[in-house]
């Protein structure tokens, strides 16, 4: 007796037709996940042309289909893809769910900010022939890319604001995106850490909000070196080991200690730093000297045995500061 329709086919074919009912569906959500936009032309012959770029404003997005739509082109970021909020250069920060977020988009939209994605493009079938979709591998977004360069003024740390020529800053508070204050040598720093650099040049980089009047920062960059609580600062600006001719190249910048002075010289070592981050460990390869003009210093060594991996750099008066090494020819 037949029970179902389909109790007539063998148990042989049952298989082959659930594997064909499941590529369908598959194929048919990857599709609504997937805008596809009709073309008249084929897919071409070279693999390397099926890649895409995009910089734009962003115009909309749809979390429910994954896809943000800029310059009139509908992008689809996968659910292995992160969202990357922070630089450009790096590849992933948030999920797409977070960077959409409906209770953050009610205070402060992506729409109207700027993306950067790079993926592939994909050909289908559509209902009047072919159709591609951009399906993204990389994905940056940023609320704007509003910039002030000048000299820092008004910092109040109770308020959390300062001014760079009169534009009133304050530090991002949205979780999406960054909000780092960074010395010379890419060192964290706080809003009073710039209280004693008043009249020193800044860079402020972030939105602005017409309604507040208001640069709110997503990154800070300074000129100078921060200095620890009553000792000085070091900041390792470049290292660079070259295999070829066998040496070491570290540069750098020291922050003067609380009696206005500058350390005669630092010691570099060849390795990191201790569980506490107070001491170098690892081999000692020398010292720099530093100047008593501007704090800058540079050490050479060649020919060294080994290039280390990373180094760390210790000044007498307290300062230390460590980094990895590139390694080039």
């Amino acid at each position: 007796m037949i029970t179902s329709k389909y109790d007539f086919i063998t148990p042989l074919l049952k298989p082959a037709l659930m594997m064909i009912c499941l590529f369908v569906l598959t194929s048919v959500t990857a599709m609504a996940q997937a805008p596809c936009t009709p073309v008249n032309i084929a897919p071409p012959s070279d693999p390397a042309l099926l890649v895409f770029d995009l910089e734009g404003k962003i115009q909309s997005y749809n979390s429910t289909t994954r896809t943000i739509t800029a310059n009139g082109t509908t992008i689809f970021i996968p659910t292995t893809v992160l969202v990357e909020t922070r630089n450009a250069d790096l590849t992933g920060n948030i999920t797409f769910a977070n960077l959409t977020d409906a209770t953050l988009e009610a205070q402060r939209s992506i729409v109207g900010g700027t993306v950067i994605a790079s993926g592939d493009i994909v050909f289908g079938q559509g209902t009047s022939g072919n159709c591609v979709s951009m399906n993204a591998t990389k994905v940056f977004v940023e609320l704007a890319e509003n910039v002030v360069v000048g000299l820092l003024s008004n910092v109040d740390t109770a308020a959390g604001s300062f001014r760079v020529n009169g534009s009133l800053v304050r530090m991002n508070t949205d979780p999406r995106f960054p909000k780092d204050i960074l010395d010379v040598g890419a060192n964290q720093l706080t809003i009073a850490d710039l209280a004693s650099h008043e009249g020193e040049t800044i860079s402020v980089g972030g939105y602005f909000d017409a309604a507040q009047n208001v640069l709110f920062g997503t990154l800070v960059e300074t000129d100078f070196v921060k200095a620890l609580p009553g000792q000085d600062g070091v900041a390792i600006l470049r290292t660079e080991g070259r295999t070829g001719s066998r040496e070491l190249r570290v540069d750098g910048q020291n922050a003067r200690n609380p009696q206005g002075q500058f350390a005669a010289s630092v010691t570099v070592f060849s390795g990191g730093l201790d569980a506490n981050g107070t001491q170098c460990v690892g081999t000692q390869l020398g010292t720099a000297a530093v100047s008593a003009v501007d704090g800058s210093w540079a050490f050479r060594q060649k020919p060294i045995a080994t290039i280390p991996t990373q180094v760390c750099v210790k000044s007498p008066f307290g300062g230390i500061d460590t980094s990895a090494v590139t390694i080039g020819n």
